[in-house]
């Protein structure tokens, strides 16, 4: 048996860390808990996890200054879960900008709370294999097309990251802003668009989840599906447009776009919540192939630098 996940708990609040680490024992996951920021940054020094689960209203170092830390010191590398009992959509728009994985607010829905880790450590297991890619990474404009059983071996995401960081000056804030729409993206067409998976099979635990994704990349019908990124940097207008597609049936990404457009972010439900994300971060959003195609334009220059050298 593998060794099971270690989470990390971060708040101030005694009962609740008790609570969650209880929770989260009974769950499957080794949990280790710290009652402030300091000592949290202290302990992710110290030793290796999977995940963050972290109030954002702690005293001391709070849980937007400890992400802003974790971010410097460990890029993406390390998913973190904010929680919070405030409601306000700024709010929660500055906890992704900053490079948090998701937010749970409080009271704590349990149930959310491990759907949302068990798709992060799902999303993580993903992100291991770059070697192979570096070969394709010759000039600005970038493209590759595999098959969704190939696709579900490597890490999208660090790929991009190496290759815009190797290649680019890219602010570590507008990275990470990136980093969240391209997992946004790739994921979604994978799950969503080739993948076909429903509500309550997205929920299911890790291994049970897996063994579902292992089920349909055997039948020819998903595994021989494509799946299509691609990214096109501009220099001389430090933009970066990015596109995604997929073999799928799309969707009605019509009534999802006037949705973002129009809700609140943390009232917005099922994949819709990844699509605000991507409209929110990025400078123009769109969808092509009834669906099948999402593309975001967005400016390599973080505009708070830009306006105050």
């Amino acid at each position: 048996m593998p060794d099971p996940h270690k989470i990390l708990v971060v708040d101030d609040s005694i009962a609740i860390v008790n609570s969650l680490q209880a929770i989260l024992g009974v769950s499957g996951y080794k949990v280790d808990t710290a009652y402030n920021g300091s000592d949290a940054l202290r302990k992710l020094h110290q030793q290796h996890y999977d995940l963050v689960v972290c109030d954002i209203e702690m005293p001391g170092i709070s849980g937007f200054e400890f992400l802003s830390r974790v971010r410097e010191d460990f890029e993406r590398d390390l998913d973190v879960i904010l929680m919070t009992g405030y409601l306000e959509h700024d709010y929660f728009i500055e906890a992704i900008r900053l490079g948090a994985s998701d937010f749970i607010r409080k009271p704590i829905d349990n149930k959310q709370l491990i759907n949302s880790i068990r798709e992060l450590i799902f999303r993580k297991q993903s992100r291991d294999d770059l070697s192979e890619f570096y070969c394709h990474l010759e000039k600005a404009k970038f493209s590759f097309d595999m098959s969704a059983k190939n696709f579900s071996k490597f890490a999208i995401s660090k790929i991009f990251s190496s290759y815009l960081r190797q290649y680019f000056r890219v602010d570590p804030k507008v990275l990470n802003e990136l980093l969240v729409c391209v997992d946004e993206m790739v994921y979604n067409a994978y799950i969503h668009g080739i993948l076909q998976l429903t509500i309550e099979q997205r929920a299911l635990a890790q291994e049970q989840l897996q063994e579902v994704i292992n089920s349909k990349l055997q039948d020819p019908a998903f595994a021989d599906k494509r799946m299509h990124l691609a990214f096109e940097v501009d220099n001389a207008t430090q933009m970066i447009e990015i596109w995604v597609s997929d073999d799928g049936e799309g969707f009605d990404y019509v009534h999802w776009l006037e949705t973002v457009k129009t809700k609140q972010l943390f009232d917005i439900k099922e994949y819709g919540r990844g699509i605000a994300m991507l409209y929110h971060l990025s400078n123009e959003l769109s969808f092509a192939d009834q669906g099948r195609t999402v593309k975001i334009r967005k400016s390599l220059v973080n505009p708070e630098i830009d306006e105050n050298p």
